[in-house]
């Protein structure tokens, strides 16, 4: 079920609780993936990672498109933290891997010395807007 209808239904509509906004900041990026995949074909698969043998491990989309592969971890925080990249440091060796992406509520977007995006939604949203999220 949707976050935001979720909250809805138990009666919840005022400020969002720190525990919300991580699914309801995760539920937002995935309809906007979905929405890009419809209308822009932005992609032709979306999937969950998580490896069998740990669980703490996961990143929450990865997209396809052919053989090409792109990695998004969502983080309601304003601030990273190294241990915020460890789902997107455990995808990198997967065939087709193109882009690795961490999405924050930040200001600034920053890069990693292994190659992996941290941004802030708006970077994400340019990104959309652009179709320069597989660039």
């Amino acid at each position: 079920m949707d976050p935001g209808v979720a909250r809805a239904a138990k009666g919840s509509h005022g400020p969002v609780a720190p525990e919300e906004s991580g699914a309801l900041l995760e539920g937002w990026v995935h309809a906007l993936l979905r929405t890009y995949m419809a209308e822009r074909e932005l992609g032709d698969g979306l999937a969950y990672w998580a490896p069998a043998a740990s669980r703490r491990l996961e990143v929450d989309f990865v997209l396809s498109r052919g053989d090409e592969l792109c990695a998004l971890e969502v983080k309601a925080a304003r601030r990273v933290h190294p241990g915020d990249f460890a789902g997107l440091r455990a995808v990198g060796e997967l065939p087709g891997l193109r882009r690795r992406v961490l999405l924050h509520r930040g200001e600034r977007p920053t890069r990693t010395e292994d190659g992996i995006d941290a941004w802030p939604v708006a970077t994400f949203l340019e990104a959309l807007e652009s179709d320069r999220l597989w660039a």
